[in-house]
């Protein structure tokens, strides 16, 4: 799946690119490449170019071995003059246009699934928890239940209300926690 977002005179797609490889012949995709680590095979790979007036002015890859991921329109967003995204169990914060990284954050052990905005900070759904980070890339507080937050059956194990978010487990059980991380 490729996302198309548009920032001022910019257009940021977001896709994945499964083929590319860490190696001499293909670095040059890229203008950046970020990877949490060095010695792994990433899981996921996502890749983001910026055009201004369909030229590409930036671009980088994100490499992360973790959960596998995709690019979903929940992994992705603007905040100001910056590209929040999520590839596997980690968050980038990049700068517009040129793609500086800000910070990059294990929001997950495991994968995370989306990322939400919430008044000056994120929200992520995790596999294995729920976190609140701030926009210099701290975990303000995370939050786990019994088992991971995938529905076995129809329905959504992450869901943002005004004042709450709703969740469920993999074994059906429900919680509902406030955006301070504390359980209602």
């Amino acid at each position: 799946m490729k996302i198309t977002l548009q920032h001022k005179d910019l257009t940021i797609d977001f896709f994945d690119d499964p083929l590319f490889s860490n190696s001499s012949e293909n670095s040059a995709l890229y203008h950046k490449i970020y990877q949490p680590g060095k010695e792994y095979i990433p899981t996921s790979q996502h890749a983001v170019i910026i055009y201004k007036s369909y030229v590409t002015i930036s671009s980088a890859i994100l490499l992360v071995a973790a959960g596998a991921t995709s690019v979903t329109p929940d992994s992705i967003l603007i905040d100001e003059d910056n590209l929040i995204l999520r590839c596997s169990n980690t968050v980038f914060s990049l700068t517009l246009p040129d793609l500086n990284l800000n910070w990059m954050t294990e929001a997950d052990w495991a994968t995370c699934f989306s990322i939400h905005k919430y008044q000056d900070s994120y929200i992520t759904h995790g596999e294995t928890s729920i976190a609140r980070i701030d926009k210099k890339g701290n975990i303000l507080w995370s939050y786990s239940g019994a088992d991971i937050f995938v529905c076995l059956e129809e329905g959504n194990p992450f869901e943002m209300h005004d004042n709450y978010i709703e969740l469920t487990d993999f074994n059906g059980g429900k919680y509902k926690i406030d955006y301070n991380g504390k359980k209602l």
